[in-house]
């Protein structure tokens, strides 16, 4: 049987199996896309581990779709939670954004001229 000071352990012992993968989702997730045609320019939202949300803007000139075998975390694909065909990389800073595979996309923005 368990002492109480190893019951206090059990919860910290499983959430740091899970920390590896958060750290991922909040490193990589994008919840929103937002193009800006008259500037030439995609603004992407993230969330961060306390829910600030970040936003980087990308020049269309230096967005690429990537395949998801690129980004270093393979626990992100773990659960069929994210979209590996909606990935993509500035490459100029190296900065990866990926997609809910549940998301709605405007297809118009998805065939933008800008875009590919």
């Amino acid at each position: 049987m368990l002492g109480a000071s190893q019951l206090l352990l059990v919860p910290f012992l499983v959430a740091s199996l899970s920390l590896p993968r958060k750290i991922a989702i909040v490193k990589y997730f994008t919840f929103h896309a937002e193009l800006l045609p008259h500037t030439e320019q995609v603004v992407f939202h993230k969330a961060d581990l306390f829910g600030n949300v970040r936003r980087i803007t990308v020049d269309i000139n230096n967005l690429e779709r990537i395949d998801a075998d690129i980004v270093p975390s393979k626990m992100l694909w773990a659960v069929n939670m994210f979209d590996s065909n909606m990935v993509f990389r500035d490459m100029e800073t190296k900065e990866m954004f990926v997609f809910d595979v549940n998301g709605i996309w405007n297809e118009d923005a998805l065939k933008h001229k800008f875009l590919f």
